[in-house]
């Protein structure tokens, strides 16, 4: 059976396709992994916190698996004024923050996710942290068309070890957006959110409660659009999968 590696960062992020499926809890090189099939294709997914905080388990866990192809997803903040919320978009490369170092995605998969409606982005540049208000969005705008904060580190051992991988993110927060709180004050050390600290922030802000729930209603609905797009993906995957082998 074929594997595939799936990052997420955040269990926000994951829930809505978990919801979908049975994912088995296994544990994997002393690391909690969930575990379901599409046809002959054996799905992994692990958590690696915002910004990757909790990611030194992650080329590890590669070695272990071993994967066949590697997938960095979640959400991601636009940069540019095209990209509204709800885009699926899959990036041709990611980067670091100031373009030193660029990693492409395969362009196989890159082709797939196409086909399964992701619009191709040129450059997900990976942050250091959350581009959090308008101005910076729009500095940021030079270097990428979308942001992050784990892409570039999660896909670096995918292409050191020559795995086949790709990024893809769903649109949450436009350039024209800025962001309702502080989520990284908010963020344990595991780089996951802790809901009490935004509502405490919110308590001593309440003129941002407006703004924080039409953020979380774009993000429910970006990690559903995610879930249905991942399943497209891997359908189509394990389809490729099964006529190559049939070919042969």
């Amino acid at each position: 059976m074929s594997k595939v590696l799936i990052a997420f960062a955040m269990k926000e992020e994951f829930a809505p396709w978990q919801r979908r499926h049975h994912f088995q809890p296994v544990g994997v090189a002393d690391h909690l992994v969930f575990r379901t099939t599409f046809g002959a294709i054996e799905a992994l997914v692990v958590l690696t916190g915002a910004g990757a905080r909790d990611a030194g388990h992650f080329p590890p866990l590669i070695d272990r698996i071993s994967p066949s192809w590697g997938i960095v997803c979640g959400v991601a903040a636009g940069l540019k004024p095209e990209w509204r919320p709800g885009d699926m978009l899959v990036a041709q490369c990611v980067s670091t923050p100031k373009g030193e170092e660029t990693i492409p995605s395969d362009p196989a998969l890159i082709e797939l996710a196409m086909s399964c409606g992701a619009k191709p982005a040129s450059v997900l540049v990976s942050l250091p942290h959350i581009a959090s208000t308008v101005a910076e969005k729009a500095r940021w705008a030079t270097l990428g068309d979308v942001a992050d904060m784990e892409s570039f580190t999660l896909m670096k051992p995918f292409h050191d070890r020559g795995i086949p991988a790709l990024a893809l993110r769903v649109i949450v927060d436009p350039a024209e957006m800025a962001m309702p709180c502080n989520f990284e004050t908010a963020m344990d050390a595991r780089g996951q959110v802790r809901i009490t600290h935004v509502l405490s922030q919110l308590a001593r802000r309440p003129k941002a409660l407006p703004s924080f729930l039409h953020f979380a209603l774009l993000s429910r609905r970006a990690t559903s659009l995610l879930a249905r797009s991942l399943d497209r993906f891997l359908e189509q995957l394990d389809g490729q999968r099964s006529a190559s082998a049939t070919s042969l």
